[in-house]
């Protein structure tokens, strides 16, 4: 190892933590790289100016209780950055986790997105969904600005930081410091895997609906359940099987499955 890259990794121990809440998936009337831009050109830059180092949910790997792992990173954080573009849900929830316990957290919204009303009275930092090479500096040495004010006044209990502080609340929640039991863990990773593979199972049906309704429309000769009515999918699949054009159609289908 080079001393330049042992000199580098030791800052980034040093580092206080900013973790980046955000949207992560696909976003409808957004681009599907567009929030990745945000954290790479926007966000990370930005962070690394203010001299902390950004973390994301999906860079969490520390264990395989990935939700609670998440949500530690979102209470114990020297300091978040929330971008609230899009209105994600997930992301709502975990600043609403956040600013239960009265920790310094940066508000981000795009210039396409109403600020919702609940924390609309709170300071933030607009920047432009397009996203131009000047919007973008303009952006990052805002939100650097705004990162560095407030981190220095994370104790200034006069700066409303939280709806905490808005609505006078003098006693913030609190992580207890409990171990998980070894049980109590393998619970919860049966019911993260259950959960994952339910998803999938929805996900699939919807396709082979999906699939039923298209091949119906084509199919010349068509077989009939006497009880339902309705085409057998077994003939549906059987005769997309046999033809090219149908089975490149089947193939991308379950190729969109497996990458949801």
């Amino acid at each position: 190892m080079t001393n330049k890259k042992k000199e580098t990794e030791e800052a980034d121990l040093r580092a206080k933590i900013c973790f980046v809440i955000m949207p992560i998936s696909n976003q409808s009337g957004y681009e599907s790289s567009h929030f990745s831009l945000v954290y790479e050109d926007i966000i990370k830059p930005a962070v690394e100016a203010a001299g902390m180092k950004a973390v994301r949910a999906d860079e969490t790997v520390n264990t395989n209780l990935i939700q609670l792992d998440i949500l530690r990173k979102v209470i114990e954080s020297d300091i978040a950055i929330c971008d609230m573009s899009a209105k994600n849900p997930n992301v709502f929830y975990e600043l609403g986790v956040r600013q239960a316990f009265d920790k310094p957290t940066v508000l981000m919204i795009d210039d396409v997105t109403p600020a919702p009303f609940d924390v609309s009275s709170l300071r933030y930092v607009e920047y432009k969904k397009d996203m131009g090479y000047r919007d973008v500096k303009l952006a990052i040495e805002k939100l650097t600005q705004t990162i560095i004010e407030t981190y220095e006044k994370k104790d200034d209990k006069s700066e409303i930081n939280s709806l905490i502080r808005l609505m006078e609340l003098t006693t913030p929640a609190q992580l207890n410091q409990t171990d998980i039991s070894a049980e109590d863990r393998a619970a919860i990773q049966v019911n993260e895997l259950t959960a994952a593979v339910h998803s999938m199972q929805v996900t699939q049906n919807k396709i082979l609906k999906s699939i039923e309704s298209d091949f119906s429309r084509s199919l010349k000769v068509k077989t009939y359940d006497s009880r339902t009515n309705s085409i057998s999918i077994d003939d549906i699949l059987e005769e997309a099987l046999n033809n090219p054009t149908k089975q490149r159609k089947l193939n991308l289908d379950f190729s969109k499955s497996k990458s949801i």
